[in-house]
């Protein structure tokens, strides 16, 4: 193998990391906004726990636009009204929450909501 093949294979790798951990925190970052939108939404501890696994699964495609219409729908359809503005800003907080918590290593949401 020469060096050439190597560093290429060894870019190849970065790249399949960066992109898991991409996704990873993308993934963590739509958990935390469904735990959030499950307390908008008065969910007791079985309901919430099946709409963050769904909404979590089904939001993995979307991007951020359609992820927040489709909050914006579930939201509405339990009663609880929210601007777009007020779910932009907090997924942008959950996002710095999904980042923070990569880095670290260990949740950091336990407690109060950010």
């Amino acid at each position: 193998m020469t060096t050439f093949d190597e560093r290429e294979q060894a870019f190849e790798r970065q790249f399949v990391h960066e992109e898991d951990k991409r996704f990873q925190e993308r993934t963590r970052r739509n958990r935390l906004l469904a735990r959030w939108a499950c307390e908008r939404m008065a969910l007791g501890p079985d309901a919430a726990s099946h709409f963050i696994d769904t909404f979590v699964a089904q939001t993995v495609p979307l991007d951020d636009e359609a992820l927040l219409a489709r909050l914006a729908v579930e939201l509405a359809a339990a009663g609880t009204d929210e601007p777009v503005s007020v779910l932009r800003r907090k997924m942008q907080r959950c996002a710095g929450l999904a980042r923070a918590e990569s880095r670290v290593g260990l949740a950091l949401d336990q407690g109060s909501s950010p």
